[in-house]
């Protein structure tokens, strides 16, 4: 089976200023972060034009993604949504271009990559989770007032001298 992020792309960058459009879906196996993992097919729509020194890939990312709330650990199924522009050239001087070999472009870093970074790395389910036991271990507590905090006392000796202005 052949991979669909392995595109060749030789007549693009044969001819200058020329485009081409693609729809790929994809599954990408066992990408996750520590709370959260990719389900199922991740979609491309991605414009491949020929620039100077290689391809510029513009587009759309969808996948979805599970995961675990880190307050109350209920199972969390969302979606994530990007945008996309890279470049790919068969002579990558940086790390921040990817490498045409063969004539082929492989998307398959890029698309790692972009989705590493837009998963959460501590997913909540709502912004006002209250967690497993809200009694007894409260979130979102107001800050105590200055004065109503316990004084550290390695700073007595600092008071003192306040003290004696």
């Amino acid at each position: 089976m052949s991979n669909p992020l392995i595109v060749p792309v030789a007549e693009v960058l044969r001819r200058p200023g020329s485009r081409r459009e693609l729809f790929i879906e994809a599954d990408v196996e066992g990408l996750a972060t520590s709370d959260a993992a990719v389900l199922g097919p991740v979609n491309l729509r991605l414009h491949l034009e020929s620039a100077v020194g290689g391809l510029e890939v513009t587009g759309s990312l969808s996948a979805e993604w599970r995961g675990s709330c880190r307050r109350c650990l209920a199972a969390i199924e969302q979606s994530v949504d990007l945008d996309l522009r890279e470049m790919f050239s068969s002579t990558p001087l940086d790390e921040e271009v990817y490498a045409i070999n063969d004539g082929e472009a492989d998307f398959t870093p890029m698309v790692r990559d972009c989705l590493v970074l837009a998963l959460p790395i501590a997913p909540l389910c709502s912004d006002d989770c209250a967690g497993p036991a809200p009694d007894a271990y409260p979130v979102n507590q107001p800050e105590p007032a200055a004065e109503d905090r316990p004084r550290d006392p390695r700073w007595a000796a600092l008071d003192e001298l306040r003290a004696g202005q």
